[in-house]
């Protein structure tokens, strides 16, 4: 059964004989036979009775009708639905990054965004965390990706992952140490950190307060760049989540261990301002985005990292 046989049919029965048809469809008269005698063929039953009077439709025939219309019309719904996402979509969304997890998301969303949806331009708004919640909190982006999402106000979170903490240290042995490492034990190793602003710094004092030791934080620095830099050359060790310092992991550069007794983590969500209601080329942005975070949790780029089951939730109920 071909689709042209199924719109030559309904066709015939909507314009109400064959010679309205022929001039509607701009197909001469045999070759809308041919297809309707091939289709009734197949089908093993009579559609349509040519007579006197015109065309009539058999009661076989009306009962076919429904369905083929049925069909097409799905078809062109999908048609058109492809076509409003892939051509049709334009325009600039502006996604909110936190630095830290630039390095790692941002060519892939860039990417993706434009393979699938060509008309779409992508507006990174990367920065630190709290300034991506500020941008969030003032309208300036479509949405972003936060984990200090305790304090915000008027932005509705949808979380997606959990992130462990990592204690990174320039690696001294050719071969990486990927121990845990207590908490208790990093108040004896000099740190280079951001100030109390981030989010990571107030979570890691907090958490070694609550166990009766002290930090020593011997650099305070507020560009991830120069962290990197300091904890690379070895000055000092840092704690910071996976995709901050991943690429440094993976070129030996430094050793990677996670944070335990207690262990240090935090919930990664998309966040939407709520008096921003999403386009539909944010909203297409949007999923692309959620599926990416999931991706690289499954493909084991982000290590530690758990998927969580979806769930929308405000800041008051976080």
């Amino acid at each position: 059964m071909k689709l042209i046989q199924l719109q030559y049919f309904c066709s015939i029965v909507d314009q109400g004989g064959f010679i309205a048809a022929s001039r509607d469809l701009n197909v001469a008269q045999p070759a809308l036979s041919r297809q309707v005698s091939d289709l009734e063929n197949e089908l093993c039953c009579q559609l349509l009775v040519r007579g006197p009077s015109g065309t009539s439709v058999t009661d076989a025939g009306q009962k076919f009708y429904n369905h083929a219309r049925e069909i097409l019309e799905k078809i062109d719904t999908a048609r058109s639905d492809m076509q409003l996402k892939s051509e049709l979509l334009t325009g600039d969304v502006i996604i909110a990054l936190p630095v830290g997890l630039a390095a790692q998301l941002a060519a892939l969303i860039v990417q993706q965004v434009a393979r699938q949806y060509p008309g779409i331009s992508v507006k990174l708004e990367d920065g630190l965390g709290y300034q991506a919640g500020q941008s969030l909190e003032a309208g300036k982006a479509d949405f972003g990706i936060l984990a200090n999402v305790g304090n915000l106000q008027n932005v509705t979170f949808d979380p997606v992952l959990e992130e462990n903490l990592f204690f990174f240290k320039k690696r001294e042995e050719h071969e990486p140490v990927t121990t845990d490492i207590d908490l208790i034990d990093l108040q004896a190793v000099p740190l280079v950190m951001p100030n109390r602003k981030v989010h990571v710094r107030r979570n890691l004092e907090n958490m070694m307060i609550k166990i009766g030791g002290r930090l020593n934080i011997c650099y305070e620095q507020q560009s991830l760049l120069t962290i990197r830099s300091m904890v690379k050359a070895g000055i000092g060790a840092t704690v910071m989540n996976w995709p901050s310092m991943s690429d440094l992991w993976f070129s030996g550069d430094v050793d990677a261990r996670r944070i335990c007794k207690p262990g240090l983590s935090r919930t990664v969500c998309l966040a939407v301002p709520n008096f921003r209601q999403l386009s539909n080329s944010a909203q297409v942005t949007y999923e692309i985005v959620r599926k990416i975070l999931a991706s690289e949790v499954a493909n084991g780029n982000w290590k530690s990292g758990k998927i969580l089951e979806n769930r929308t939730i405000n800041a008051a109920g976080f």
